[in-house]
């Protein structure tokens, strides 16, 4: 069975909820870098796969199993959220820190008050392993905004990872104090609680940070070590894992990195409309149609989102919204040949050959004359009932393909 069967049936799999298969079928390509496309897609519904696997065997009460499947999970998509934190996380950079160290602070001069800023220099100076100036500059951020959660809790994860976890323990619930909702602060907490033998308040705050992030494996596989060990905890309120939804909801902060990559890297969809059709399709292709709305948001002039937006809809049988996209694009850019040729492929598949003839030869004048295109128009002109330009076209294209298969092909048919 080659790759692109077992991609398809893997994604069949996780879709019709067969979880043990699926990873049978996608674990080989997860690890597999010859697409690197392919190889995401199928680490997060390897994910998810041995998430709800996991599920299933705590349910079972088969602890140990559920443990190793959330870590599994954890380690394929430690997030632990929806496809588009997926991919950014997934996105490969050159990780330079001591330039980015220099860059945040020059930024943070300007801009102070930036707690967004503060953490990810804070965050570029621990992994240089200037760790004493990382804490001092969490520190002076608290100094003056004292009611930033945020701040609170990355100070306490770095104090924790220097094993200060009496100071680290206030932190969190500082963060805590500032942000009720904070699902990392009550995951650390409970970390702590269970280091010091506090496994009620551990199992306690284990179990809120599950329900305020669902999707986070690493805290399913702590409820499910805890539980294991701990059978004793709370005999009268024991703790659940609840299977989440097949998707979780986008989510904005992910979504807004996204933008950015592909409004730099349009070639970065691409690659994903290379893949071969999957049961999934809908799900990862209404992520990256959602994701390049946005972008276009920022930059309605950029004729390459429009054109990869038109792919995407295209891809998910949105005919008009890929038409109207297309079309933008070429409005920007009418020497844009791709999204030319996209045009006539899409008007072609709506029956509407005049208006693809009309766009393939603005193609060819604008300097695509390739045999493709020729091809395309010769099979346009025939769907036209213009047999004498269709054969132009396809003795056009034979010419510039040095004997075109398909083009011969097109004219024997012609001549029958």
């Amino acid at each position: 069975m080659n790759k692109q069967e077992n991609y398809r049936l893997g994604m069949a799999a996780y879709r019709g909820r067969r979880y043990k298969q699926a990873i049978e079928l996608l674990a080989p390509l997860a690890s597999d870098t010859s697409d690197r496309q392919r190889q995401l897609l199928c680490r997060y519904y390897l994910g998810q796969a041995h998430y709800q696997m996991g599920v299933r065997r705590f349910e079972e009460q088969r602890f140990t199993e559920a443990a190793r499947h959330f870590q599994a999970a954890a380690s394929l998509n430690s997030s632990g959220g929806g496809f588009a934190r997926f991919l950014v996380a997934c996105h490969v950079g050159t990780q330079r820190f001591d330039l980015a160290a220099r860059e945040l602070e020059a930024l943070l001069r300007e801009e102070p008050t930036s707690v967004e800023l503060r953490i990810k220099l804070a965050l570029a100076l621990y992994q240089q392993g200037r760790r004493l100036d990382a804490v001092t500059t969490l520190r002076e951020g608290l100094c003056q905004q004292t009611d930033q959660a945020e701040l609170h809790y990355q100070l306490g994860v770095m104090l924790a990872a220097e094993d200060d976890l009496f100071e680290a323990e206030r932190c969190f619930e500082k963060a805590l104090l500032f942000d009720e909702q904070h699902a990392g602060a009550y995951e650390r907490l409970a970390q702590i609680y269970a280091v010091s033998e506090r496994f009620d308040r551990a199992a306690s705050y284990l179990r809120k940070a599950h329900e305020l992030n669902p999707f986070n494996a690493r805290v399913a596989q702590q409820i499910s070590v805890l539980t294991q060990a701990y059978k004793t905890v709370d005999p009268e309120n024991p703790l659940t894992i609840k299977a989440p939804d097949e998707m979780p909801e986008l989510d904005a902060a992910a979504m807004d990195r996204l933008k950015q990559i592909v409004a730099e890297e349009p070639d970065f969809v691409e690659a994903f409309l290379l893949l071969p059709e999957s049961d999934v399709d809908q799900e990862i292709f209404s992520t990256l149609a959602a994701t390049l709305e946005l972008a276009l948001e920022n930059h309605p002039e950029f004729a390459d989102l429009h054109c990869h937006c038109g792919a995407v809809y295209r891809r998910m049988g949105r005919r008009l919204e890929a038409i109207e996209h297309t079309e933008r694009a070429v409005e920007i850019n009418p020497k844009y040949v791709r999204a030319l040729v996209q045009l006539a492929e899409l008007y072609g598949q709506t029956d509407q050959w005049a208006m693809g003839v009309e766009r393939l030869e603005q193609a060819v004048q604008a300097g695509g004359d390739y045999p493709d295109v020729h091809l395309l128009l010769g099979r346009l002109y025939e769907a036209g009932g213009q047999t004498d330009r269709a054969r132009r076209a396809f003795e056009r294209a034979r010419q510039l393909d040095d004997g075109r298969r398909a083009a011969g092909e097109d004219l024997a048919a012609m001549a029958r």
